[in-house]
């Protein structure tokens, strides 16, 4: 009896501070300062050495080699914390200055005294938000140190980073010199990812190649009878090429992304997304008095004293004064998110009455488009297939449940890989209208999550029908989510820490795991009641978990890098970073024999489902924390 309940008593502690960790996040963010903080994590490096040391995992090389990367990697930021120095450098043009202040406000001497030369802000076309900064500095030593957004400069082992300006001339860079922790940390990275490849190709070769597939992929306006610009004038435009927020792209796209902006759908009552564009810029007074405005937020509406879940503009103004303003308390106000949000359609309506909303491109313009990729995208905003793909996800789903009941489970394989097929087919499309890889967004990932989740079920699932109605029916509402977040779409262009190859890979990869590790919470669903179905669940979902929580550990690593590529710190704390930790973390728990012994496979199953519920959180939760990975 003692030998049953001890791994459960070690469990039950394991994953109550795997939980405390993620739930740090809630906590003081000088909590990761403390020597306390310090101290858990010391005591959890030497806890992770015994174990290696007990265990003898050196008569097992590849299992011995990933442990030992992940105590590299904990070594490598205990030396960060304790022995790196970072701070800020604020150089004005044509002032040398030797030293720069930490965060305690000491002062450090550099290895060279530095000048800034010039500094220059790059800016999207016909806009004025910013693509890039960039600071040319001069050492005393006669070198020049060229420094933007992901691009490093080094200065004897001292990195200078770009992280702001002083907006007269003058530029702010971060100075770190970590000389041993980083190499160390960057060593256990290399470690992780060699080890863990090779225990996947050693052990389960063909889910090393579904990861090798996954990584590079994974209410209706009622309009009033005021005057509108007809069908046939709004197609004629529709291709018209123009400067939006930064990007090249047909009228058709402006008008899509400010008609879903404004009302919430891609059409207002039979007028197309171009008819109610150019209807509201050629007659805006008629147009000021029709209720479009869509407002989500019921206490909002009550406040403001709205009927229904539209409001015209004029309504918002009472003898020249604009409703919401009253009720604005400086952010702190229960209400200010939402009328925030209002602020910018007005903002956005403003701007297409004064013509400011965008640029006609001239036809003579060297930046001008290929027609037929105006004529593809034009096509792309008609079609809305993110629209279309959870309607037949969620469709197709509920119809090979109905085939396995009756069954004719071999109609489900097939029909998958159409439909998987077709989902990839529009999210490369996607790709190609953006010009580049689609995971900016909150929509665009969730979209690639979609077919993520396609491919792995079509991989997984060929001799198990149900499973493959299951999967398709989980991509429905990955699918739902992105065309949801699609209806309130981000109207600015890239910041310019995200205008990164980085972007693409951390994100895809990342994506990809929560693609396999999501495909173990049905599996794990049906195991637990399903006695006759449980071994062969729980040995098919051991197998898609082991590349997961690579891929994901490969997804954090990637974010590492690029963190200190950019602000020159690889780890932060930040909400996103610590969910992604713990997720990581209690999936990890199950392939501990220690912990979850195989013969309570009850257990295993309830870890995976305890598991989803963390990356849930990790995706979604942390968007009602303050994060610099929110997507609100």
């Amino acid at each position: 009896m003692a030998s049953i309940k001890t791994p459960h008593i070690v469990l039950a502690a394991v994953v109550a501070i795997i939980l405390s960790i993620g739930g740090s996040t809630l906590l003081p963010v000088d909590i990761y300062t403390s020597c306390w903080w310090l101290a858990f994590w010391l005591a959890a490096g030497v806890g992770m050495a015994y174990s290696f040391v007990r265990c003898r995992l050196w008569r097992r090389p590849v299992i011995g080699l990933l442990h030992l990367s992940l105590l590299l990697i904990l070594v490598g930021g205990v030396v960060t914390a304790l022995t790196s120095v970072s701070g800020r450098l604020h150089l004005q043009p044509g002032v040398s200055q030797g030293w720069f202040v930490d965060n305690h406000g000491e002062r450090h001497q550099l290895p060279a005294s530095l000048k800034l030369i010039e500094f220059n802000t790059d800016y999207y076309p016909g806009m004025s938000f910013p693509s890039d900064f960039r600071s040319e500095v001069l050492t005393s030593s006669g070198d020049t140190i060229d420094i933007s957004m992901n691009r490093i400069g080094e200065l004897d082992g001292y990195r200078l980073y770009q992280t702001s300006f002083d907006g007269r001339g003058g530029s702010i860079l971060s100075v770190t010199h970590d000389p041993v922790g980083i190499p160390l940390t960057y060593c256990g990275y290399a470690l992780f990812a060699i080890a863990g490849l090779m225990w996947i190709v050693r052990h389960f070769r063909f889910i090393a190649k579904a990861a090798i597939i996954c990584v590079p992929l994974l209410c209706t306006l009622e309009a009033a009878a005021v005057p509108a610009v007809g069908p046939e004038e709004a197609d004629a435009i529709a291709g018209r090429q123009v400067i939006f927020k930064g990007r090249i792209v047909p009228f058709s796209t402006v008008a899509r992304e400010f008609t879903l902006k404004l009302t919430g759908d891609s059409k207002v009552g039979s007028l197309s997304a171009e008819q109610f564009l150019a209807s509201l810029m050629l007659y805006p007074k008629e147009w000021s008095k029709e209720r479009y405005i869509y407002v989500k937020n019921a206490s909002l509406r009550q406040a403001l004293g709205i009927e229904g879940k539209y409001v015209s503009p004029a309504s918002l103004y009472v003898e020249g004064e604009y409703l919401p303003a009253r009720l604005y308390k400086d952010g702190a106000g229960k209400l200010d998110d939402q009328i925030i949000r209002l602020d910018e359609k007005i903002a956005l309506l403003s701007e297409a009455w004064s013509g400011a909303l965008f640029t006609p491109l001239p036809e003579t313009d060297v930046r001008r488009r290929s027609d037929v990729s105006i004529k593809i995208e034009v096509i792309y905003n008609r079609v809305e297939p993110m629209r279309i793909l959870f309607m037949v996800a969620f469709l197709l789903g509920l119809l090979m449940v109905g085939a396995v009941m009756l069954h004719y489970e071999g109609l489900v394989y097939p029909v998958a890989v159409i439909f998987t097929t077709i989902s990839l087919a529009a999210y490369l499309w996607l790709w190609i209208i953006s010009g580049h890889v689609p995971l900016a967004s909150a929509a665009e990932i969730m979209e690639f999550l979609a077919v993520a989740l396609m491919m792995v079920t079509v991989f997984v699932s060929r001799r198990r029908p149900l499973l493959c109605a299951i999967g398709v029916l989980m991509s429905g509402f990955a699918a739902l989510m992105a065309w949801l977040s699609a209806k309130d779409p981000a109207m600015t262009p890239l910041m310019p820490v995200l205008a990164s190859p980085w972007l693409a890979v951390h994100v895809s990869v990342v994506m990809a795991s929560y693609a396999l590790l999501a495909m173990t919470m049905p599996m794990a669903a049906v195991a637990f009641f399903d006695v006759s179905r449980r071994e062969s669940l729980v040995a098919l979902s051991r197998n898609l978990l082991i590349p997961g929580i690579y891929l994901l550990g490969i997804g954090i690593i990637l974010g590492s890098v690029w963190a200190n590529q950019s602000w020159g710190r690889y780890w932060g704390w930040d909400p996103k970073e610590t969910w992604a930790l713990v997720t990581l973390l209690l999936y990890a728990v199950p392939l501990h024999g220690r912990l979850v012994p195989r013969n309570e496979p009850r257990l295993y199953c309830g870890m995976l489902l305890l598991g989803f519920l963390s990356i849930i959180m990790t995706y979604y939760g942390v968007n009602f924390l303050s994060s610099l990975h929110a997507y609100q």
